[in-house]
């Protein structure tokens, strides 16, 4: 995974053309009067969809910011391990954190899941997770946004699920992760999290049907956000995507 260091915006794939690409709006205002950038200085954006576009500035004006496309990388910062957290969602604020750090981490989708503890139908909240995904996509140096699906059950989860391995937290577990999957082999996974108060019995038993993998998260009880980062490190650790070098 290349390393990407640089104050990153973003670009809509539209204004990317074969010589040039245009901040507009929002993030060109950042460019120009937060960042105070001019003519000349270099200027890297994300498309969000996996490239990375860089060059320096050719033009300011109140509501572009123009740049020369010298340099295109596809890809950078994204792990290879294609990672969905589905999590119940857990009560108040507490989600909107874990999509902030998720993010950054690694996870590439997440599948808010409206389990039988949940407290409420968290649909409201769809946009404004997505806008958290965008802002730590642009901050964690990443290239892809992470897609944030509409909230569905567990069964409906389980009926579309393609992923090659599904793991569930659960506190009587022994299980650890699996050493990391075969470089030629699908490299899709699912973390199933619960919300507070965890899966009832009857939705462990599904996921179990399912053909979900058990994993122990360690011998205390964490909190559902706190469950979830721990997860997600584990994961993406034993896949190789979280060592240095």
């Amino acid at each position: 995974m290349k390393r990407m260091h640089f104050e990153q915006f973003y670009v809509d794939p539209g204004n990317i053309s074969e010589n040039t690409f245009i901040l507009v709006d929002e993030e060109a205002r950042h460019a120009a009067r937060v960042m105070r950038k001019h003519i000349g200085d270099p200027l890297s954006a994300a498309d969000g969809r996996g490239r990375v576009v860089s060059g320096p500035i050719l033009n300011i004006t109140q509501d572009q910011v123009i740049a020369k496309r010298e340099e295109t990388h596809l890809n950078p910062g994204e792990p290879a391990l294609f990672l969905t957290l589905a999590q119940g969602v857990p009560k108040g604020s507490h989600f909107d954190w874990v999509v902030e750090k998720g993010t950054e981490i690694g996870v590439s989708c997440f599948q808010p899941l409206l389990t039988e503890r949940c407290i409420a139908d968290p649909s409201s909240r769809l946009q404004r997770w997505r806008k958290k995904a965008f802002a730590s996509m642009k901050q964690s140096g990443r290239s892809r946004c992470p897609n944030i699906l509409p909230p569905c059950s567990l069964e409906t989860f389980f009926d579309h699920n393609q992923d090659d391995i599904n793991y569930i937290a659960h506190e009587t577990s022994a299980s650890e992760i699996s050493p990391a999957m075969e470089p030629d082999a699908p490299k899709r996974c699912a973390l199933l999290i619960g919300p507070e108060g965890g899966f009832t019995l009857q939705e462990y038993s599904l996921a179990l049907e399912k053909h979900a993998i058990p994993l122990s998260l360690g011998p205390r009880r964490l909190r559902s956000e706190t469950a979830a980062m721990v997860g997600i490190i584990q994961i993406l650790y034993a896949n190789g995507e979280l060592q240095g070098g």
